[in-house]
């Protein structure tokens, strides 16, 4: 496993990655996904994804005793639902709900992501050989973290602090598509 860490706790420009061998982890999860079709013009759906990890045993002197604790990046759920609507005249729109629980930035550290959801929404019109839509992704502009890095990087005494990268902010847009 790679990983990241702060040679000099009071020097940001002393960063440094090291590979470390896992000795022994574990990840069990399972997966579902269902469709369901109550019309010719509905479709609803739901996923689920379940996992659960742990390191078992890790030498890494310079990095916290990880032993029990879960991987980096792997948050114990994910679910999305929605449902789509297409309307004999050429009208469309769907409706797509998602979840993530939270889940540890990295492994050299113990800061986390906080659980979040994200709303996304499309309706538009098909003719023979265009389309028109308008979607929105983030619909309600959820601030969500994807990446975490906690390091010291602010003078004078350089204090640990978590620094993440965002998600997504909303996006919203028109595509208009033609077939030739």
């Amino acid at each position: 496993m790679r990983t990241s860490f702060q040679l000099n706790p009071g020097d940001p420009t002393s960063f440094g990655f090291v590979t470390i061998n896992v000795e022994e982890s574990r990840a069990l999860g399972l997966e579902a996904d269902v469709r369901w079709l109550p019309s010719d013009n509905w479709m609803l759906y739901a996923t689920l994804g379940l996992i659960d990890t742990e390191f078992n045993d890790v030498s890494a002197p310079s990095l916290a005793n990880l032993d029990g604790r879960a991987k980096a990046h792997a948050p114990e759920y994910t679910l999305a639902f929605g449902g789509s609507y297409e309307h004999p005249s050429g009208f469309f729109a769907r409706l797509d709900v998602s979840a993530r629980d939270a889940f540890y930035f990295d492994v050299a550290h113990d800061q986390q992501s906080e659980s979040y959801e994200l709303v996304n929404a499309r309706a538009g019109y098909r003719a023979e050989t265009w389309t028109a839509t308008l979607w929105a992704r983030n619909l309600f502009d959820e601030d969500y973290a994807v990446r975490g890095f906690y390091f010291g990087n602010e003078p004078p005494d350089f204090p640990n602090a978590l620094y993440t990268r965002a998600g997504d902010p909303r996006q919203v847009g028109v595509t208009f598509s033609k077939e030739f």
